[in-house]
């Protein structure tokens, strides 16, 4: 009899304890997604962490963390990784058991081929019961991207017309500082050389200064991107475009030259469908400068631009390109080259630099004939 009622206790705890387990499995749960950098260079390894931990005082037996990839993303590896039965994406889940206060991070690599703005999205986190026959689901908050910038545009006529353009400009700051045509201070950046400190000013208390030379010593210019997608089954223009333009400001940062970009285009159509009135319709435009965060910046632009413009090309040259600056510019557009020397229409003595799809093209078959 004592066997028998033990029996029905054991058999009751069990019950309750997969009650309990099955109602609160989530309970004091949180997991995240990470993204190392949302830059990521096409072709390259993008590193994203599915997060879970464990806050309650109760050991968690089960749990997992789920994430379905658009078939976009391509997996690096195949571990904890399997193929949606269409075809159409890949889903990460992998599993776990955490000890109060415990929490585990599970890393997995993607590649993204095309150049872009990608949303990953929402994490799943999955509980189990006592006995592991019933599980318990949950989205957690969160927006996550991705953004692929373009690859360079390999063409050698495209480096003679830069050094080209770059020998019409002013003398480089590096080799004609001259302390009489210096305008005044400046906090120091990143992109600027240890040497051009002024000691004297920063000693004041103020940070690190350095001297503001007067704009004729200082080598700097206007890149302006238009690029416009007419034809959506034909992008391969404005995709050159995009190309063009960073092989362009790679250039200007090898040559510590200053410059201000700006992309004509529209840009994360999703988030701006919540946005009223016509606000985001603006190109985005980096300030003058040079060094790694301005390139970045400048990369960013470029992985998110749509190839849908915001202005015409003659007011957004207008717009974004002032002659009385006396800089040095260089325009990337799908348009003809005369509309856009008509738009801009610099000083005289200030070099303009005009490229197209076409042009590229040209330069290409020419070389190919030649080989």
């Amino acid at each position: 009899m004592s066997a028998v009622i033990f029996a029905l206790l054991l058999v009751a705890t069990a019950l309750g304890l997969e009650r309990y387990s099955t109602v609160h499995s989530l309970d004091d749960v949180q997991g995240r997604l990470e993204v190392e950098d949302h830059l990521v260079e096409a072709g390259e390894p993008a590193m994203i962490h599915l997060v879970v931990r464990n806050n309650g005082p109760r050991w968690k037996m089960f749990l997992a963390a789920k994430l379905h990839l658009n078939k976009e993303f391509l997996p690096c590896a195949e571990h904890h990784i399997a193929q949606d039965q269409t075809g159409w994406g890949h889903t990460v889940r992998f599993t776990t058991w955490l000890r109060p206060g415990q929490e585990a991070d599970f890393s997995t690599a993607l590649r993204l081929e095309r150049r872009g703005r990608y949303v990953l999205e929402p994490m799943q986190v999955i509980g189990g019961d006592f006995l592991g026959l019933v599980e318990q689901s949950r989205t957690e908050r969160g927006f996550h991207e991705l953004i692929v910038p373009p690859r360079e545009c390999a063409l050698p006529e495209l480096e003679e017309m830069l050094g080209g353009f770059l020998g019409e400009l002013s003398v480089n700051r590096y080799i004609y500082e001259d302390p009489i045509l210096t305008a005044g201070y400046r906090p120091y950046t990143s992109g600027d050389p240890m040497r051009s400190i002024a000691w004297k000013q920063s000693v004041r208390g103020q940070g690190l200064m350095v001297k503001k030379w007067d704009y004729t010593t200082e080598p700097r210019a206007v890149v302006l991107v238009h690029a416009d997608t007419k034809d959506y089954d034909h992008p391969e223009p404005a995709e050159l475009c995009y190309s063009m333009a960073r092989t362009i400001c790679r250039r200007l940062e090898e040559k510590a030259v200053s410059y201000r970009f700006a992309a004509n285009a529209a840009f994360d159509l999703l988030l701006n469908a919540a946005l009223s009135g016509e606000e985001w319709r603006k190109p985005l435009v980096t300030p003058q400068g040079y060094g790694p965060e301005h390139y970045r910046r400048v990369l960013e632009i470029l992985g998110r631009a749509t190839g849908q413009t915001s202005l015409s090309c003659a007011r957004f040259c207008a717009e974004y390109y002032h002659p009385q600056e006396q800089v040095g510019c260089i325009v990337v557009t799908t348009e003809p080259e005369e509309a856009v020397r008509a738009a801009v229409r610099p000083l005289p003595g200030i070099p303009l630099l005009v490229l197209t799809p076409e042009m590229a093209a040209e330069t290409a078959q020419t070389g190919e004939a030649g080989a």
